[in-house]
């Protein structure tokens, strides 16, 4: 796609994050924490295991992998985001 005017690049970014935003509130998240500390922790297999899961069952989830999620003691982290829900950890 080839934009001839910032302002067509403006408005194909801003449906852009409508679609994105319009996806995020109807969808599973999972999010695993994979900084230094959650991978020296185990959260690379944590995260291999999930993904190895979500396939098995064919799930419709996002699986993500963030940096630190702030409590480095605590880790493997992960959240899950249901829509409509808190979040868990």
């Amino acid at each position: 796609m080839k934009f001839t005017s910032s302002e067509q690049l403006k408005e194909y970014r801003e449906k852009a994050q409508k679609v994105i935003s319009d996806n995020a509130e109807n969808e599973i998240r999972i999010i695993v924490g994979m900084g230094t500390c959650g991978i020296a922790a185990g959260a690379r297999d944590v995260m291999d295991t999930i993904l190895e899961e979500v396939e098995n069952r064919n799930l419709q989830v996002n699986v993500i992998q963030t940096g630190c999620i702030g409590m480095c003691e605590q880790e493997p982290l992960v959240d899950v985001q249901r829509p409509g829900e808190d979040r868990i950890t």
